[in-house]
Parts: structure tokens; sequence; C-alpha cells
């Protein structure tokens, strides 16, 4: 759950599901003269689209924090409920399409390595992250034998093509949350894939609360709209988790739109 504060004070609560899905409006217009098109297309598309689906469980019956206001994506502290997140996202996904897996997969690394670097983290959480890493690790593993001689997917697995269709997701993930949560007005989003071998570039990513910019800009269109929708609840805190489910089980949806434009 994202939960979006308005000026007014009202609460836009916007599901994990719905973000990921802005996330590949973000990167469905990917390519140009400057930057290639992401392949396989519809694999790496479904990927961004589907890469918070290990949430949807969780968003049936979302948490309170301990102050009673709704609790987001970046509150959940239980490391083992977050790594079971993962898992049962990427199988998901895996069930749909293995390389869309893959991208999810590594995401979820790259984002766990970061962890692994911050040399206090409890020994019990280090030993299940390491535990949650090499699974994947033999996940890969058993994708690139099964698509070993396939002429499509063979050369996708390739750790440059796989990286930069990682990384195109990260942008994606990034760019919205940056507009939903929101977050800082300017951003330089790293690693954005040149041509899915190895080149990439960061791009400087601009918003308010119309528009979006991007410099350089990467897609083959010369613009193009974004939009999200959530849940809007007057009530700021809840006495009780029951109270808050029937609060959003009432309330009605607000839809938020971008122009996305070059910068």
């Amino acid at each position: 759950m994202i939960v979006r504060e308005l000026p007014n004070g009202q609460l836009l609560c916007i599901h994990q599901t719905s973000h990921a899905l802005m996330a590949e409006e973000l990167c469905r217009h990917w390519g140009n003269r400057d930057f290639a098109r992401p392949e396989p297309y519809a694999a790496v598309m479904l990927g961004i689209a589907q890469h918070d689906n290990g949430w949807y469980e969780w968003e049936l019956q979302p948490k309170l924090r301990v102050d009673g206001y709704p609790e987001d994506f970046l509150h959940e502290s239980d490391v083992d409920a977050k790594l079971q997140l993962w898992r049962r996202g990427i199988d998901r996904l895996h069930a749909q399409h293995p390389y869309a897996a893959l991208m999810l997969s590594r995401h979820a690394v790259l984002l766990y390595q970061g962890d692994l670097a911050n040399a206090a983290l409890p020994a019990a959480t280090r030993r299940r992250i390491e535990e949650f890493i090499g699974a994947q690790a033999q996940l890969l593993a058993t994708v690139r034998t099964r698509f070993a001689g396939d002429p499509i997917y063979a050369p996708a697995l390739h750790d440059a093509t796989l990286d930069a269709n990682t990384w195109l997701l990260k942008f994606g993930d990034s760019a919205s949350l940056q507009v939903l949560i929101p977050w800082a007005a300017e951003r330089a989003l790293p690693h954005c894939p040149v041509d899915f071998c190895g080149a990439d570039t960061p791009i400087m990513m601009r918003h308010d609360a119309q528009a979006i910019t991007f410099d350089p800009w990467p897609f083959g269109v010369d613009a193009f709209e974004v939009s999200i929708h959530g849940k809007l609840l007057e009530q700021r805190t809840f006495h009780t988790v029951t109270a808050y489910h029937a609060a959003l089980a009432q309330a009605p949806y607000l839809r938020l739109a971008w122009q996305v434009t070059p910068g």
C-alpha cells in the first residue's frame, strides 16, 4: 500500500499492484533513435506490470501502524513477511512467464544486496536474506537451462540484457513512486538502459502535480499520459483494523494523472 497525503489532509490509499501498472505505463513507449526498444518486449512489460503482485494478499487485509495510521509498504518491518511477499510474487509471475519472473527476482536481489552492505544487519536477518539470494541464483540457472536452445530467450538471458531489462523495471518503479508518494521534485534515475547490451545513462526526472519530464527523452512518442487510482479516505487514523477496512470498502476512487513530456 502507498499512502499519499493530499494537501487537504485526506489520504489516498494506492495498491502496490496499481503502482506497478503505472510503472509499466512509464516504460511502455521506451525506444527511439537514441534508446533501443526492450526485448523480449511482451515479457519485459509483463515483468514491470506485475513486479509487486506479491502484495496482492497483503492488500486484501491491509494493516494499521501502532498509532492507527494506515501502514504503507515502507513501514512493513517484518523481514520474513517481506521475503515471503517476494517469493510469492516471483512464483506467481514464473507461472505466467519465467523471463518476467527473473526480472522480478533480480530486482529483489539488487535491493537485498544493498541491505547486506549494512554491517549492523542482525546475523539471523543476514542469513535469511542470503538464503533468498541463493534461491534466486538457482532459479536463474534453471530458467537458463530450460531456454538454452530458444532463439529469443537464450540471448535475452545473458547478464547484460537481463540486467538492462531489470534496470528498466527499476526506472518505472522509481519514477512511479517518485510522483505517488511523492518524493523530491527532481531526481536522477541511474543505469537507464541505452542499448540493452551494457550501455546505460542517468535520466533526470522532474515532476509536479500535473506533469513529469525526462531528460534525455528515451521514448518513441512525443508525449503520453500516465495515471493512477486509489481510495480516498477523509479519516486519517482508526481505532481498529475492522474500522479501517470498512472505510476502505466504502471509499470513493480518486484518479490522478500526469502528462509526460521531454525535459
